[in-house]
């Protein structure tokens, strides 16, 4: 692990991630294991002129305990002091940075399985905490929120399982750094080309009005419908207040909210992926018929899938439709990192569970029952699910120009590949 590239790493978080201004505190939410990056990105906020900056660290193991031997009540408050955090943070418009990488990745996966009950509970407790910064600091803009790698033993050896232990974690670090290009010294100059690149898709994205899509190949076909208050995203945000931020670091994908009620056919997954509860899923196709997903099947984590989806009443509906080209180092490199933030930027994905309200044009200021009018999902899950390859193209079935192709086999056609 290159200490140099790692200090460049954390500056990057702050700067091009967060957009920190003077006088502002940062939150960092971490692991225990996060604990050398986490302290890095803390003296780069203060080197950046931060007014204070609070850490809150979370141990796996200490919520096994309690899923394993904790009382219901025990479980069902366990989140209650991290909410207060998260509002706090939302309520000063703070800056927050949430470090991701388990240290003990196959721990509540296993837990789903032998205390389904209790982890059932513990999740959903996580998944509602976050609720204040869902609602305000992502949905209505409020403050900048980063979600960013951080490599630990544990999730290294599960990428590199064929690797002793030190040298797992370098590969990973080498990766880390190689995505977010803090092994260069123009790492800013890199990561600000591909914000341009991202908005100039977005914005040629949404001169075509896009009413409807179509994604076909690799077994998938599939109808997903839009509003027309639909927009797309992709690249930096912007806060009420003009702050610009990248709310992860990495990024490849331009994405938008679909219509709930709009998507019809079937899609397979081209990718194995983890749910927020750990739950590994493998060989998953879904059938929908009016957005609701009325038929699965996989090759592992099936039953356990259906309960995650099942966890409120919009977990069977998409909240977030997104595409991803073959020009993602992410797809190029060919490795499945088991963590969302690095396979959801591999290739063309599809979210079940909660929409972005920002999504919509005018949402951040919609209220809820406009939202749901619009077709904006409500669920306390977010569930990002591959659908991309080199064999699935997709196109703007219904939009300005009448029929557009955006994806050839994977690859972004011509009028996207500049900016």
């Amino acid at each position: 692990m290159n200490e140099k590239h790692l200090d460049r790493y954390a500056r990057l978080l702050v700067e091009h991630g967060a957009g920190l201004r003077e006088g502002q505190d940062l939150y960092i939410r971490a692991e225990v294991a996060h604990r050398d990056l986490a302290l890095r990105v803390a003296e780069a906020a203060y080197d950046r002129g931060a007014a204070a900056v609070h850490l809150r660290f979370k141990d796996p193991r200490v919520g096994a305990q309690l899923i394993r031997r904790g009382r219901p009540e025990q479980i069902a408050l366990a989140h209650d002091r991290e909410a207060c955090w998260i509002n706090d943070l939302v309520r000063t418009r703070s800056a927050v940075i949430t470090l991701v990488g388990d240290e003990a990745p196959r721990l509540m996966a296993e837990l789903a399985r032998t205390h389904p009950e209790s982890h059932a509970l513990y999740t959903r407790g996580a998944s509602q905490a976050a609720t204040g910064l869902i609602a305000y600091g992502v949905n209505r803009s409020l403050c900048p929120w980063v979600v960013a790698g951080a490599v630990t033993p544990g999730w290294a050896r599960q990428v590199f399982p064929q690797l002793p232990e030190a040298q797992a974690v370098d590969r990973l670090y080498q990766w880390v750094f190689e995505l977010t290009h803090a092994d260069r010294d123009d790492a800013m100059e890199l990561a600000a080309a591909k914000d341009r690149l991202l908005h100039a898709r977005r914005r040629r994205l949404d001169e075509l009005e896009i009413r409807e899509i179509r994604v076909t190949g690799g077994g998938t076909d599939l109808t997903v419908g839009f509003s027309e208050r639909a927009r797309w995203l992709g690249g930096s945000k912007r806060t009420v207040s003009g702050q610009v931020f990248n709310a992860n670091v990495p990024s490849e994908e331009n994405f938008t909210t679909p219509d709930r009620r709009l998507t019809q056919g079937r899609l397979v997954a081209t990718m194995p992926f983890r749910t927020k509860s750990g739950l590994l899923v493998e060989e998953l196709i879904l059938s929908f018929r009016d957005g609701r997903v009325v038929e699965h099947q996989a090759g592992g984590g099936e039953r356990e899938f259906e309960t995650w989806i099942d966890s409120d009443d919009g977990g069977r509906y998409l909240g977030e439709f997104a595409l991803v080209g073959q020009d993602s180092p992410i797809a190029q490199g060919g490795i499945f990192f088991e963590n969302t933030l690095y396979d959801e930027n591999a290739w063309s994905h599809a979210a079940l569970g909660s929409g972005y309200a920002n999504g919509l044009r005018g949402g951040p200021e919609m209220s809820r029952r406009e939202l749901d009018e619009h077709g904006c999902n409500t669920s306390i899950i977010h569930t990002d699910i591959m659908f991309g390859s080199t064999e699935v193209s997709v196109v703007a079935s219904r939009c300005r120009e009448g029929e557009v192709l955006l994806l050839d086999r994977g690859n972004w056609t011509e009028r996207f590949m500049a900016d």
